[in-house]
């Protein structure tokens, strides 16, 4: 049994952007027979096919795709090892592989504002996702520590808090027309087109049970920067957090924290508990809990 290597991983990656083995071989700058060996062999190994070869273009199977995305992250983690191990085992210069939430606002802006100004030789190589996509990037190597938001299972995770937040309903004057106060109940949401991303399902599903009204959800998504443009537009209210609002531009939007001890939220720095984490990644950590009030 031969094992995969790099090389085939790296030459199945550009054929599967470049559409077609030619373009690939221009592209990788050898010729055609030994890409195509390489990939026969990478069949013979894995005992699927990976491309479907058509007179123009050469398509992936699903299998192909499934490998594609795999190989693109298994490559990225090996480019980033040498780089790691550069600055190994200072915490006081280095590259930081950080994932971070959209909605993380000013709270991290403010938070780096501190930490690099006490670790000035870190510079950071930032992934963006939702906080699932983060915890399973963390899991796979891709990223050292994160910057999430609850809820999430912090089973297997060394988590570290920041203060409680308040969800805020965002949108234009007219969903607001009858209410004068800064805050806005569960009750003066009903019969609102609500706009939110699904991972506040939880949060915003006990809310409205608590109060007895059926909400009416006119949208779900997968990032807060989503429902902020719907709401600009005056499709509906986005409930959002606190944090995002921050720096926002305010244009023609109203926010009202919604007054509700169910509909909070907060942002979380967190690692893995089990494997190896870098100084840098420990400190960061540690600055994050800190510098937020909370160790």
């Amino acid at each position: 049994m031969v094992p995969i290597n790099s090389k085939q991983l790296y030459y199945f990656t550009v054929i599967s952007e470049t559409g077609s083995f030619t373009a690939a071989a221009k592209k990788l700058g050898i010729s055609q027979p030994p890409l195509s060996k390489q990939i026969m062999l990478l069949e013979e190994e894995l005992g699927v096919r990976l491309f479907e070869r058509g007179a123009k273009k050469t398509e992936l199977t699903e299998a192909g795709t499934y490998l594609y995305f795999k190989a693109r992250d298994i490559l990225s983690l090996m480019d980033s090892v040498s780089e790691d191990l550069k600055h190994f085992p200072s915490s006081a210069r280095g590259l930081l592989k950080l994932g971070v939430i959209s909605s993380a606002g000013t709270v991290l802006v403010d938070f780096l504002k501190y930490f690099t100004a006490d670790y000035p030789g870190v510079r950071f190589e930032v992934t963006e996702g939702n906080t699932y996509e983060l915890l399973e990037k963390m899991k796979n190597g891709l990223v050292e520590c994160s910057i999430i938001r609850t809820p999430f299972n912090p089973e297997g995770l060394e988590c570290v808090y920041g203060k409680k937040e308040p969800i805020m309903a965002v949108g234009v004057p007219d969903f607001f027309s009858e209410i004068s106060d800064e805050k806005v109940s569960i009750t003066g949401l009903t019969g609102k087109p609500l706009i939110y991303y699904r991972r506040f399902d939880s949060i915003i599903s006990l809310a409205f049970q608590n109060s007895g009204i059926e909400p009416d959800i006119f949208c779900r998504n997968d990032d807060a920067r989503t429902c902020l443009q719907w709401a600009k537009a005056g499709l509906g209210i986005a409930l959002v957090p606190q944090s995002i609002c921050d720096i926002t531009v305010q244009d023609n939007l109203m926010f009202k924290e919604i007054d509700s001890p169910d509909t909070v939220t907060q942002i979380a720095a967190v690692y893995k508990k089990n494997g190896y984490v870098s100084n840098i990644a420990r400190e960061f950590v540690t600055s994050f809990g800190c510098q937020n009030g909370m160790l």
